[in-house]
């Protein structure tokens, strides 16, 4: 089952998200932060992205990135959160996985949404209680705000492009942007900002769902319906021939963790935890056998949705072909 190409190339306009495991804390104490700030000052410019909007969070990250150059963004994502990963473990005597699957990107539409984008990302310390008050906003370290300010220098968040989208002279550029970050508006479209306007798929783009789901789509954008059709277009033409429906994916991942809880007794929650026994872990090594050789999901994606080690899937798939050809029950019960 092939996967969507992401919708990347030069000039495409991402906003990033980033999110600890189980929604854990992977951004705590200040050498966190610093950490993590100084991989972006360095990585900014070897990878040709321009930083518009950032803002850490204890337990996530968003960025308003743009791809300049030839170089994908994932390839930027990926050495930016495996060289933290690696570092955060170290300093934590920890090991495995630090952030909850890949990380999510939505493509959008400059036009319709950078500001409101801006404003979003820049008040999320604001709206997470980090900080208390815009006062406090501004002078909170890990946020691009205080940046547009100049109350903060971080040379790698393009400060004079974010200025030049609110008038002519410094001056009233900050005015501007002030007025735009601190009003208090009620933030309708926070879920438009997460999940995107649509979703796009073989048989062409559909309104995006902003119900919780197992995984996030991988091609979601944030734009008009001309600016989706044109990036379904696009990514025809980049070659994303056979493109994955991952809506039907999520049901059919749905449908096996309700036939396990039936048949087996265990819910997604007790697949998907900690808790170790024989009988669980024949649950979790069906599932993963499913997952990958019936329904055509990779290792990385029954990764995610077992949380579990790539060597630890491996050996659950293999634990379960020997557990289905040796089961009558299974295989007259089994609904795929």
């Amino acid at each position: 089952m092939a996967r969507m190409l992401r919708p990347d190339w030069e000039g495409a306009l991402h906003h990033i998200m980033v999110r600890g495991i189980d929604g854990r804390t992977v951004f705590s104490g200040e050498s966190d932060k610093e950490d993590l700030v100084h991989r972006l000052e360095k990585l900014v410019v070897l990878n040709e992205v321009e930083i518009y909007a950032w803002a850490i969070m204890p337990n996530h990250l968003h960025l308003l990135l743009l791809r300049t150059g030839k170089l994908p963004v994932y390839r930027f994502m990926h050495r930016l959160l495996t060289g933290y990963a690696v570092a955060f473990n170290l300093r934590n005597n920890r090991s495995g996985h630090v952030f909850q699957g890949r990380f999510k990107s939505i493509l959008a539409q400059e036009e319709l949404y950078f500001v409101r984008l801006l404003r979003y990302i820049h008040r999320n310390p604001l709206k997470g209680g980090v900080v208390k008050d815009t006062m406090e906003l501004e002078n909170y370290r890990w946020c691009g705000h205080g940046s547009i300010l100049g109350i903060h220098c971080y040379p790698w968040h393009n400060r004079s492009f974010v200025l030049s989208k609110f008038g002519d002279d410094l001056e009233e550029q900050i005015s501007k942007y002030s007025k735009v970050v601190i009003a208090e508006t009620d933030d309708k479209m926070a879920d438009v900002f997460l999940c995107g306007t649509f979703m796009l798929g073989k048989d062409g783009i559909s309104p995006a769902s902003t119900a919780g789901s197992l995984w996030p789509s991988f091609c979601r954008v944030l734009g008009n319906r001309d600016f989706a059709l044109k990036t379904l277009g696009r990514l025809k033409r980049n070659g994303a021939e056979h493109i994955r429906e991952r809506m039907e994916s999520h049901r059919q991942i749905e449908n096996l963790f309700d036939w396990v809880e039936k048949k087996l007794g265990f819910t997604r929650h007790m697949i998907q935890g900690e808790a170790r026994s024989p009988s669980l872990s024949d649950a979790r090594a069906l599932v993963a056998w499913v997952s990958t050789r019936r329904l055509g999901l990779s290792q990385s994606d029954c990764m995610r949705i077992l949380r579990m080690s790539r060597n630890g899937v491996r050996e659950a798939i293999r634990r379960g072909e020997i557990l289905v050809s040796k089961s009558h029950f299974i295989r007259e019960n089994s609904i795929w």
